[in-house]
């Protein structure tokens, strides 16, 4: 593979498009204000700024595993396939519609098992599979309901 291509593929073009869309929403993460808080209080823009430095860090991770391993000759031709990216953008919209009506518990973990499902993690050992999607989910609700104080949605909320 020449340098041009190892280095406009799909693999690292992608991440870098995401590293430009999360610098934005860090500098508008930026700019919110609350009106009642003290200095160094967490405040409302405390979880964007932290979801974006968590973004930076993954990002930042697919892009020295693919300069690392660049892909084989036969997946090439797949190396530039949107459809994983399309895949995780249709999950993302389903998580937000069904964020409400289902709460935080149950959305969430339809969300991380689709992600899964798309980078095809641990999809052959479903016990482990079911673990880690239960576990990436318990995590999240320490940090926003226990660490952060937010107050999350439940099923039973989305119901009535």
């Amino acid at each position: 593979m020449d340098l041009k291509g190892r280095f406009t593929r799909g693999g690292i073009v992608f991440p870098l498009a995401l590293i430009v869309v999360t610098t934005i929403y860090l500098a508008a993460a930026f700019d919110i204000r609350t009106q009642f808080s003290a200095a160094g209080d967490i405040g409302p823009q405390t979880i964007p700024v932290l979801t974006a430095t968590l973004m930076y860090v993954a990002l930042l991770v697919v892009l020295i595993q693919e300069i690392r391993n660049p892909p084989d000759g036969e997946d090439e031709e797949n190396s530039g396939s949107l459809l994983r990216p399309a895949l995780v953008v249709l999950a993302t919209a389903g998580y937000i519609a069904l964020f409400r009506p289902l709460g935080y518990s149950l959305s969430t973990l339809f969300f991380v098992a689709a992600l899964f499902l798309v980078f095809e993690f641990e999809t052959r050992r479903p016990v482990r599979f079911a673990l880690y999607a239960l576990a990436v989910t318990a995590v999240f609700y320490g940090l926003f309901a226990l660490v952060f104080g937010v107050r999350l949605p439940t099923l039973t909320e989305g119901l009535f």
